[in-house]
């Protein structure tokens, strides 16, 4: 059913983004604006909303940035 296929991609969305937590961000902490695992997540919903570029996922991220936000904390 659509709920059981909901469910199985909100599990495998949880995994993906616990699986972030363990790729290190070697930057140096004050020269950081966002997030590693922020970005990853921005370019990763982009490019499967179809943003072909850095301008569409840019154009994206300003348009949904709560969203992603919210999803990778």
């Amino acid at each position: 059913s659509d709920n059981d296929k909901r469910k199985r991609g909100l599990g495998i969305m949880e995994e993906l983004l616990e699986w972030l937590e363990y790729i290190e961000d070697v930057h140096q902490t004050r020269k950081v604006r966002h997030k590693l695992k922020d970005i990853l997540v921005l370019v990763l919903f982009a490019t499967l909303a179809n943003a072909d570029d850095w301008v569409e996922i840019e154009m994206f991220g300003k348009e949904y940035r709560t969203i992603c936000v919210n999803i990778s904390n």
